[in-house]
C-alpha cells in the first residue's frame, strides 16, 4: 500500500497533464470500483427489461429506427406501430394529431402520406451492436419472437444503458486524473456520481439521451487532452466520433467544440497558438470534421426522404424562445430545477470563479460553455424537462463541470481545518440528501416535476407519503389550522333526490344511490356559490368533501379524477383560481403518488383559501371532474364547508 499522502497533496491539483502517470491511482480506482458495483448491483435489482418495458415513451421514440429498418423494413409509413401499441402499450395513444395516435413521431409535413420519428437517430447508432447480437439471437434461436420488442431486446438495451454508464464513468476518470490527485480525483468521482441525478439517469434512466451524451463528452474532454500533448490522427478520428455523434442525440450538444476550441486557452495568445496548432495539423482537423460529417448523414438522409427537406424539424409545436429563457426557474424552481434538487453543484459553480484566479486556461471555457447550455437548455418550451428527476438536462455537461468542481474543492481544502470539516460536512450532507432523494424517486414519493416548496418539505426526508402531502401536491395550498378556523356546512348532496343515467346503484349495492364519473359522464353535480352570499372573506377556506369508490385503479397521474374548488369572476368561462385533489390516490392506503385502493370507499376533501382580491359577486364551485380518465369513479356525499377565521 503506497505512504498516508500529506494533507496538502490529498486534493492537489497538477499544473499541466499526466503529471503523475506512473503513479498507481488507488484512490480513483478504488473509488470508480465502488461506484461501478453500486451501478451494477443497482441496475441487476431494478431491471425492468423482464416486463417488457425497457423501450417506452422518449427511448421508443430513440429506438424506433432499428426495428422499422431491420425487422419490419418500414421507415416512412411505420404501419407495424397502432398494433404493436395495441399489444405493448410502450407510449401515449393520445396524440389525436396524428394517425398513428403517438407523439415519438409526425406526419412529414411536405409529404402527409410519410411520417418522420420526432428524435434524431443518434441514440439508436449506439445501441446498434446490442441491438443486433439480440436479433441474431432471436432469428438463430426460436424462443422469442424476432420483432424488435420482445425479451432478448429489451435486455440488449437495458445492457446498452449499462455499458455506456460503465464507460463514462471510467473516462471520467481518466480525464480527472490528467490534472487531479488520485486522492482529489477520487472525490470528484463521488461526489458526481453519489451527490448529483447523474445516480438516477445511470441507472434507472440509463436509456435518456443524457447517460450517453455523459460518456461522449468524457470521452472528448480526453481526447482534447491527448491530443493537446500529442497530436495524432487516431485522436482526430476520435474527436470525429464523439462530437459527430453527441450532435446526433442532440444538435443543440455542438457547443461542445468549445472544448477543442478553447480548453488550455487562457488568454488571446494562447487562443491565436490554438488556431495555427490547427493550421499546423489541418488534415487531422479535417478528418475530425469529414467524421462527424459523416456520422451525421444518415439522418439529413432520412429527412430527405421523409420530407424532401436535408434539415427538417421533426418537433412540430415545440420550439426555443431564446429571447425569453427561463434562467431562475430552470435553475431554482421546485419544478425540476437544477440548483433546487442538486445543490452540491453549487461547488462547481463557484469554481468557475476560482478558475480565474488558479486555472485561468480553464476559465474561458467554463465561462463560454455553461451560460450557451443554460442559455439553450432553459430557452426549450418545456424548460422543466417532463419526466426529470432534477434538471436531467444539466447531467450531460457534468464532465466539463468536474474540472471547476476539483478546483473549488482544492482552494477550500487549502483554507484550514475548518473550512475543511465545514466542506467535508456540506458534500456529505448533499450526498445524503440526493441518496435518499432517488429512493423516494423510485419509490413515486419523491417527484420533482410539477413539485412544490409544501409538498417538498413534508416528504422531506421521509420514507412514506402521507394524504396531507399528497394534497399539498396537488393543491399547493397550506393546510387549514381547524383550531382557528369556524366551520359551517353549505351543502350536502348524497344523490338520493338527483335524476339522471350517472345517478346509480349498479356497482355492487355499496352506498346506494351514488353518482358515476367517467368519459361519458366526467362531471358531478355542481354545487355554486358566490363569496358574498357565503359572507366569505380573505382567509377563509372553502372545503369540499366526498366519499369516493371505484372498481379499477387509474395510475396515470395525469388521468385521474379531481375533487375541484375553483373562483371564477361572472361572466367568464375560466376560473382565476383553480385548485384541484387527485382522488384515486388518496382512496384507501397511500404509500405514493400513483397510491390508493380499488375497491373500498374513503374520503377525499380539498381546502382551498379563499383569494384576497375575491369579490362578493365571485362564483365559488365545487365538484368532481374526470374529462381524462376512462375508468369508473363513483362519488357520495358532496360535502361544501366554508371554515372561517374566528374573530
Amino acid at each position: 500500500m503506497p505512504d498516508a499522502p500529506s494533507p496538502s497533496a490529498i486534493l492537489a491539483v497538477s499544473q499541466r497533464p499526466a503529471v503523475a502517470a506512473s503513479r498507481r491511482k488507488w484512490w480513483s480506482g478504488a473509488a470508480t470500483a465502488l461506484i461501478m458495483a453500486i451501478l451494477v448491483s443497482m441496475t441487476v435489482a431494478t431491471a425492468d427489461w423482464p416486463n417488457l418495458k425497457v423501450s417506452r415513451w422518449d427511448v421508443f421514440g430513440y429506438y424506433l429506427y432499428l426495428p422499422a429498418t431491420t425487422v419490419y423494413d418500414d421507415l416512412a409509413e411505420l404501419k407495424f406501430i397502432p398494433p404493436l401499441l395495441d399489444r405493448t402499450a410502450l407510449t401515449n395513444r393520445g396524440n389525436p394529431a396524428n394517425p398513428l395516435g403517438n407523439y415519438e413521431v409526425s406526419r412529414a409535413q411536405t409529404n402527409p402520406d410519410r411520417y418522420v420519428i420526432k428524435y434524431t437517430m443518434g441514440q439508436a447508432i449506439l445501441w446498434w451492436p446490442f441491438f443486433q447480437a439480440a436479433h441474431f439471437y432471436t432469428r438463430h434461436y426460436g424462443a422469442y419472437p424476432a420483432d424488435g420488442y420482445s425479451a432478448p431486446y429489451q435486455l440488449a438495451l437495458y445492457l446498452a444503458g449499462l455499458s455506456y454508464a460503465l464507460l463514462g464513468l471510467g473516462l471520467l476518470r481518466r480525464v480527472l486524473l490528467r490534472y487531479f490527485s488520485d486522492q482529489l480525483s477520487a472525490i470528484v468521482l463521488i461526489i458526481i456520481y453519489f451527490g448529483t441525478n447523474y445516480l438516477s439517469y445511470s441507472v434507472f434512466r440509463s436509456l435518456y439521451s443524457h447517460n450517453s451524451l455523459f460518456m461522449l463528452h468524457a470521452a472528448t474532454l480526453l481526447l482534447v487532452s491527448k491530443w493537446l500533448e500529442r497530436p495524432h490522427w487516431r485522436y482526430t478520428l476520435g474527436l470525429g466520433l464523439t462530437t459527430g455523434l453527441a450532435v446526433l442525440i442532440r444538435p443543440s450538444e455542438i457547443i461542445i467544440l468549445l472544448v477543442p476550441l478553447l480548453l488550455g486557452v487562457a488568454t488571446l495568445a494562447d487562443l491565436q497558438a490554438r488556431f495555427r496548432l490547427a493550421r499546423q495539423h489541418g488534415g487531422q482537423v479535417a478528418l475530425a470534421a469529414l467524421v462527424a460529417g459523416v456520422v451525421n448523414l444518415p439522418q439529413l438522409l432520412y429527412w430527405h426522404r421523409m420530407s424532401g427537406h436535408w434539415l427538417y424539424d421533426s418537433y412540430p409545436g415545440e420550439k426555443f424562445d431564446f429571447l425569453n429563457p427561463k434562467l431562475v426557474s430552470g435553475l431554482f424552481s421546485f419544478n425540476n430545477g437544477w440548483l433546487t434538487y442538486t445543490p452540491v453543484m453549487v461547488l462547481a459553480l463557484l469554481g468557475i470563479g476560482v478558475l480565474w484566479f488558479e486555472r485561468r486556461e480553464w476559465f474561458w471555457l467554463l465561462a463560454a460553455y455553461l451560460p450557451l447550455h443554460l442559455w439553450i437548455s432553459y430557452s426549450w418550451w418545456c424548460w422543466w424537462y417532463m419526466d426529470s428527476v432534477g434538471s436531467r438536462t444539466m447531467v450531460q455537461a457534468y464532465p466539463v463541470l468536474a474540472l471547476p468542481l476539483g478546483v473549488c474543492l482544492h482552494s477550500l481544502w487549502q483554507r484550514g481545518l475548518r473550512v475543511r470539516v465545514a466542506t467535508v460536512a456540506a458534500v456529505l450532507v448533499c450526498i445524503a440528501i440526493n441518496v435518499l432523494q432517488t429512493w423516494q424517486a423510485r419509490q413515486g414519493i419523491y417527484v420533482t416535476e410539477n413539485m412544490n416548496s409544501r409538498y417538498y418539505g413534508a416528504i422531506f426526508g421521509k420514507t412514506y407519503v402521507s394524504k396531507d402531502a399528497l394534497m399539498k401536491y396537488d393543491a399547493n395550498e397550506a393546510t387549514p389550522d381547524l383550531n382557528a378556523l369556524q366551520a359551517e356546512q353549505v351543502y350536502y348532496n348524497d344523490f338520493s333526490q338527483e335524476t339522471g343515467p350517472a345517478i346509480t346503484s349498479a356497482f355492487g349495492g355499496l352506498r346506494p344511490p351514488a353518482c358515476l364519473v367517467d368519459a361519458q359522464h366526467p362531471v358531478s353535480p355542481v354545487f355554486t356559490g358566490t363569496v358574498g352570499q357565503l359572507s366569505l372573506h380573505p382567509g377563509d377556506f372553502v372545503e369540499g368533501r366526498i366519499q369516493a369508490f371505484f372498481p379499477q385503479k387509474e395510475y396515470d397521474i395525469n388521468a385521474m379524477p379531481r375533487l375541484i374548488v375553483q373562483y371564477q369572476h361572472p361572466g367568464e368561462t375560466s376560473a382565476y383560481k383553480w385548485r384541484g385533489a387527485r382522488i384515486t390516490n388518496k382512496v384507501g392506503e397511500t404509500v405514493n403518488i400513483w397510491g390508493g385502493t380499488a375497491g373500498v370507499w374513503d374520503e377525499v376533501k380539498l381546502a382551498s383559501k379563499v383569494p384576497h382580491d375575491a369579490r362578493p359577486e365571485d362564483e365559488i364551485r365545487v365538484y368532481v371532474n374526470s374529462t381524462s380518465s376512462k375508468l369508473p369513479l363513483y362519488v357520495d356525499d358532496l360535502t361544501v364547508t366554508v371554515l372561517r377565521v374566528a374573530h
